[in-house]
């Protein structure tokens, strides 16, 4: 037990409250007897969907790892730990950086209106490179499920922009529902880009419930045996019943 009776101090506690308090207020729990009041934040925005993962170490451990070899690439070897595979993962992004910063002085020698995309699509990859991806992913479900943040609170509390912070997010649940939920099609098996990522896809077969027909997860489209035909159609007249007579 600690040898004092004070809560700790939360950095996010106070975030952009109308009336910030001060530390020299000298405020006290007895003066929860006369006017004062605690203000709380929902636990959820409206419009959130369920996200299991943001609230398990564990398996937000291994959904950040499982994110970012894909984001670069990478497919784990066989026996490698957490601490493994995520230097696997910073050296790739440290060997991305380097042609990364020459296209992004091309961009800014060059600069045009239809190249500010692409040049701050280059700057944010260096910058999160420098700060550490995994250090940012981290702190954004930190910030945005377990805290309570919007977007837009997330945004400011990391230097990222809102529609940047969202598609993170996004990407995360697809990741989850793909590879690490209990029912997951991919559960246990490597993160594939590409052509074997079609190939397994495609060779995917389930049973449909109470039919027993076996069909394939990827439509295909139908080949068209008899080519349309444009010309030789029937004239007005004939087409409406009314003939020429």
């Amino acid at each position: 037990m600690p040898a004092h009776d004070w809560e700790p101090y939360d950095a996010h506690a106070h975030y952009r409250t109308h009336n910030r308090p001060s530390s020299e207020a000298g405020v006290d729990f007895t003066d929860y007897a006369r006017s004062m009041h605690t203000l709380r934040t929902k636990p959820r925005h409206a419009g959130r969907k369920p996200a299991p993962w943001a609230y398990c170490d564990e398996t937000l451990r291994e959904l950040l790892l499982t994110y970012l070899e894909h984001r670069f690439y990478l497919r784990p070897a066989h026996g490698d730990d957490l601490s493994a595979r995520l230097e696997k993962i910073e050296s790739a992004a440290q060997k991305q950086a380097k042609p990364t910063a020459a296209r992004l002085q091309k961009y800014v020698r060059a600069y045009r209106d239809a190249d500010a995309v692409q040049l701050q699509n280059h700057d944010t990859r260096l910058l999160m490179t420098q700060r550490g991806h995994a250090e940012l992913v981290a702190s954004l479900v930190y910030l945005y499920y377990r805290v309570g943040f919007t977007s837009n609170d997330c945004a400011d509390a990391l230097s990222l922009k809102p529609p940047h912070c969202r598609q993170i997010l996004a990407r995360l649940a697809i990741m989850y529902d793909r590879f690490l939920a209990p029912h997951a099609p991919d559960r246990g098996l490597p993160v594939l880009r590409g052509h074997a990522a079609r190939a397994r896809l495609a060779s995917r077969t389930r049973i449909r419930a109470g039919v027993g027909e076996l069909y394939s997860v990827r439509q295909r489209l139908r080949r068209v045996e008899t080519p349309l035909k444009l010309g030789g159609r029937k004239p007005v007249g004939e087409r409406n019943g009314q003939g020429w007579g």
